[in-house]
C-alpha cells in the first residue's frame, strides 16, 4: 500500500470517528455488503385539481413556534420561503407538491429536498445506502428471521441473505403486503422488487408494526401521532388495519402529510381539519390537524405516538402536549434520543404512570423506546 493511500485511510478514519459515522451502524461493515443497487425515483404522480385547491385553503393557517424550538430555525430558513412562494403565485402549489425535490418543503423530516441535494452532509452519503441495509438486517433480527449479531465473536458466522428474499420474509412475518410506492421524483434508496426503500421507510414499517402489536394487546383503536414527518408511519398503520389515525403537526408538515398520504392511499381517505366536521365516517380516515385544533377539541385517543421530535418542540408546547397526553390517552409510545435539553421521561416525571418501560430502539443507535401506560 502506498504512503499516499495510508494517509488517505488515516484521514478518512479520523473524519468518520470525529463525526461518529461508524457509530450509526449496528453491524460490521462486512455484513452490510449485500448485493444491492442504489436508485433514485423518477416516478411522477398527480392529484385532483380539488386537492390543490384544498391545500391552498389551509395556507392561511399560522404556526406558533417559540424561540427554544428546533423548528423555528427550520421554519425561518426553509419553510417560510414555501409559504411566500405560494402567497405570491398560487399556481406554484402544484409544482411544489408534485416535485418536492426542487424545493425545501421536506426539509427537517426527509432528505428529498433541494438544499440537501446540493449540500449533502457526510451522513447523507450513507443514509439511504448502507444504513438502509443495516436497518433491514436489524428489523429481520428483531422479527427472528435472522440471528442477532454478536460483536464479541471474532469470526463472523453470517451467510449473506438475498435482499429481495429478506424483504419477502419480513413481509410474511408482519403479515402485510409491502410496496414502496416512491410517489415523488428524487427519492433515493435501495432498489428492491417492492420498490425503492429508504431509511425513513424501513423505520416507519417497524414503528407501525409496534403500534399494531401494542394496539392488539390492549384492544386499542384510535391513534394520535405527534409530529408525523411525511406520514409514512400513518400509511403503514393504515395497511395494518389501524384506520382511526390522527396526526398533529405544524403547517408545512401537515401539507406534506396530506400530499404524501393522498398519493399512496387516496384523497378521500385523508382529511384536513376543515374537512373533519363535514364527514361522518371519521373512524376510517386519517385526520391531519394543527396543535390549536387538537388542544381546543380535546378528543381522547387510545394511544399517542411520537418519534424523533418531542424533545425538539419548544418548552411551552412540550408542557401542553404532556398535559394533553396525561388527560386524553391511555398509552404513550415514544422513540426519541436524550441529547437535547429535556428528556422525555423527565417531562412526565410529575405525571402518575401505572406502567413504564424503556428499551433501546432497534433501528437507530442513540434512540430509546419509552412506553408510558396511564390507565
Amino acid at each position: 500500500m502506498s504512503k499516499r493511500n495510508k494517509i488517505y485511510i488515516k484521514i478518512r478514519d479520523y473524519v468518520c470517528e470525529y463525526l461518529g459515522i461508524d457509530h450509526h451502524f449496528f453491524h460490521r461493515k462486512a455484513m452490510l455488503k449485500l448485493d444491492y443497487k442504489i436508485e433514485i425515483s423518477k416516478k411522477k404522480t398527480k392529484l385532483s385539481n380539488q386537492f390543490y385547491k384544498n391545500i391552498l385553503d389551509i395556507f392561511n393557517q399560522t404556526d406558533e413556534i417559540n424561540q427554544d424550538s428546533t423548528w423555528l430555525k427550520i421554519f425561518n430558513t426553509f419553510h417560510k420561503n414555501i409559504i411566500e412562494i405560494v402567497q405570491n403565485d398560487k399556481s406554484k402549489i402544484e409544482d411544489i407538491l408534485d416535485n418536492p425535490s426542487k424545493y425545501n418543503i421536506f426539509y427537517g423530516f426527509e432528505s428529498n429536498c433541494e438544499f440537501l441535494d446540493k449540500n449533502p452532509r457526510y451522513i447523507d452519503y450513507y443514509e439511504n445506502d448502507k444504513l438502509v441495509i443495516d436497518k433491514i438486517l436489524n428489523f429481520a433480527e428483531f422479527l427472528g428471521i435472522l440471528r442477532h449479531n454478536n460483536p464479541e465473536k471474532y469470526r463472523i458466522i453470517f451467510k449473506k441473505p438475498s435482499l429481495d428474499i429478506l424483504i419477502s420474509e419480513i413481509e410474511k412475518k408482519i403479515n402485510i403486503e409491502l410496496k414502496f410506492e416512491n410517489v415523488f421524483p428524487g427519492e433515493k434508496g435501495v432498489k428492491t422488487h417492492k420498490g425503492i426503500i429508504s431509511s425513513r421507510e424501513i423505520q416507519a414499517i417497524y414503528q407501525a408494526y409496534q403500534i399494531k402489536e401494542i394496539s392488539k394487546r390492549n384492544n386499542y383503536k384510535s391513534i394520535l401521532e405527534i409530529g408525523g414527518g411525511l406520514g409514512r408511519t400513518a400509511y403503514y398503520c393504515y395497511k395494518f388495519g389501524i384506520k382511526d389515525f390522527t396526526i398533529v403537526d405544524l403547517l408545512i408538515p401537515q401539507v406534506c402529510q396530506l400530499n404524501y398520504l393522498s398519493r399512496v392511499l387516496n384523497e378521500k381517505s385523508i382529511l384536513n381539519e376543515r374537512q373533519i366536521n363535514k364527514k361522518d365516517d371519521l373512524e376510517n380516515k386519517i385526520k391531519i390537524v394543527s396543535p390549536n385544533y387538537l388542544f381546543n377539541n380535546r378528543h381522547e385517543y387510545d394511544l399517542v405516538f411520537n418519534s424523533d421530535s418531542f424533545t425538539e418542540i419548544d418548552s411551552l408546547y412540550q408542557l401542553k402536549y404532556v398535559d394533553f397526553i396525561s388527560q386524553n390517552t391511555k398509552y404513550f409510545f415514544s422513540i426519541n434520543h436524550e441529547s437535547n435539553k429535556s428528556k422525555v421521561s423527565d417531562l412526565f416525571s410529575k405525571i402518575k404512570i401505572n406502567e413504564f418501560n424503556k428499551n433501546l430502539y432497534w433501528l437507530r443507535r442513540g434512540y430509546l423506546e419509552e412506553h408510558f401506560k396511564f390507565r
